[in-house]
């Protein structure tokens, strides 16, 4: 079984403008942030938090960062979820405080995978990298 050697992203490099506000967050989409919590409490065991300040077109707030791993192996993908202090107003009518937190779905590479050489898709064997970066996407879900 032939393994592909491919790009690897890091915590200290790779995440680290993104963790520190200096650049905004890349590819962001937003999420609902009900759907989120939901899908935290379902699969958050493999998602590696990290706090820091989400910046959102150049302007930096306080953010909680969930990584998301790389198929197997307890690798990074590049991507991961930005919770972002949005804003608190207060409800005159309801007396009370309405949280306005910011959920992004974001992504240092928009991977496309190309297939490795002796895949056997079903098999369950599905090595390949991302055509854009290099990122090894194998996934062996087979017998």
């Amino acid at each position: 079984m032939e393994r592909i050697s491919g790009r690897k992203f890091t915590v200290e490099g790779d995440y680290a403008p993104i963790l520190k506000g200096d650049v905004d967050i890349p590819n962001a989409e937003a999420v609902d942030p009900l759907l989120f919590l939901n899908n935290l409490a379902a699969g958050g065991h493999s998602l590696v938090p990290q706090w820091g300040w989400g910046r959102i077109a150049g302007k930096k707030n306080w953010a909680q960062f969930f990584l998301t791993p790389a198929g197997m192996g307890g690798r990074l993908d590049g991507g991961g979820y930005a919770v972002v202090w949005g804003s608190s107003t207060y409800d005159q009518v309801a007396k009370k405080n309405i949280q306005t937190p910011i959920v992004l779905r974001f992504a240092i590479c928009k991977h496309e995978k190309v297939d490795a050489p002796g895949a056997n898709h079903s098999r369950g064997w599905h090595p390949g990298s991302c055509k854009n970066c290099g990122l090894d996407m194998t996934v062996d879900s087979g017998d």
